[in-house]
Parts: C-alpha cells; structure tokens; sequence
C-alpha cells in the first residue's frame, strides 16, 4: 500500500469514528486514526488524499482550508460503505461486488417513433429510487453496530427495491415506499449518519421519477 493510500485509509477511518457531521479536516492529524496509521501527512499530501477520494465520491467537502484543501469533510454513503466493512481499504471496496452492483447502468431507453410516445404511457424511472434502497441496504449493518435497532429502515428499504423492480411497478405504492423511507432516514437513530448522507439523493431520485 502506498503513502497516499495509507493516508487515505486513515482519513476515512477518521471520518467514520467521528459522531460529528462533516467534522475538522485539520483535526486529523492529532486524531486516533492517524496515530494508528502511523502516518503524518502534510497540507499538500493531504489535499491530493481529498481531491482523489472527492473523485471517487467517498466523501463530501465544505468550506476551505490550508493549501486547497478544504475545511471540513464527511462521508457520503460509498464512503460509509467503504470505512465500515472495508475498513477503508479503497481498493478491497473497489473490487466489491456490491459497490459493482451499485454502479451498474441503467437499463438504456429506447427512443420511440413520435405516434407510440402519443399512445404509449410516460415511462416512470425507478432505477434512481432502487440505487438509494441499495446503499441503504448495504449501509445498515454498519449502522446498525453502532447506533442499534434499524429492523423498520430495512424493512422499509427492501419493500421499496422490491417494488421498484417489479416487471409492472405500482406508482402508488412506491411513492408510499419512498416517503416512508424518507420519514425513517430523517427521524429514526440514523438521522445524523445515514440520513444526512442519503437524503439528498433520496429527494433526487424521487424527483428524477416523477413521484416527489
């Protein structure tokens, strides 16, 4: 393993064992993570560490701080993904067969002659709604360690992936899905972790579906 990824590895451990939301980018050089990594990055080193894992969508940044680097960081739901069950091994996260499933394309949509689409029923995209299902699925057990009972989000989150991949989905009951879904991330014990990583894309996904 390289330097950088050795920084990187104990960036998102740092990131992962802090309660914070989106916490000091400066105190991780005096954090338990880095100490164990034993590893003492400078300024510069540290802002190509955030701007790689920025790329790959493992954290979220805010702010701006010495040499480019910015003020605070967070980790988005890959991210929490990548620290909790990988231990922030990019690599080990990277050859996943989840995070592949997670990534896979959207079925593509054919174009139609312009006399089918004045017949034919608009087209509802759920792949948006059953990627934020996924992650939440792949997330909990994580979560579930460190901030207890999460049996209702799961429960919640499997009906709605289930729904979402039916041959013929019924609108009605994903939108209810969705929204139950919704309410969980924003007021159950994850509201702080996963929540705040998952919502954003959550209201997205609804609103790309045509179902918000």
């Amino acid at each position: 393993m390289s330097r950088l990824e050795s920084i990187a590895r104990a960036f998102l451990r740092y990131l992962y064992e802090d309660h914070r939301f989106r916490p000091e980018v400066a105190d991780f050089f005096d954090s338990p993570a880095a100490e164990a990594a034993a590893v003492q990055p400078s300024w510069a080193e540290l802002a190509d560490v955030l701007q790689a894992l920025r790329e790959r969508e493992l954290i979220a940044t805010s702010g701006e701080g010495q040499l480019g680097a910015p003020a605070r960081a967070g980790l988005t739901g890959s991210g929490l993904i990548c620290a909790g069950r990988h231990d922030g091994d990019i690599t080990s996260w990277a050859r996943s067969q989840s995070v592949a499933v997670l990534d896979a394309p959207a079925e593509p949509v054919v174009p139609q002659a312009r006399s089918a689409i004045e017949t034919t029923p608009r087209r509802i995209d759920y792949s948006g709604l059953t990627r934020v299902a996924k992650v939440v699925l792949l997330a909990l057990p994580t979560v579930h360690a460190r901030y207890g009972d999460t049996v209702e989000i799961e429960s919640t989150a499997r009906r709605l992936c289930e729904a979402t991949r039916q041959e013929q989905p019924d609108a009605g009951r994903v939108r209810l899905l969705a929204q139950r879904l919704r309410s969980d991330l924003s007021t159950s014990s994850v509201a702080n972790t996963l929540g705040v990583v998952l919502l954003d894309g959550l209201d997205e996904a609804l609103a790309e579906s045509g179902l918000g």
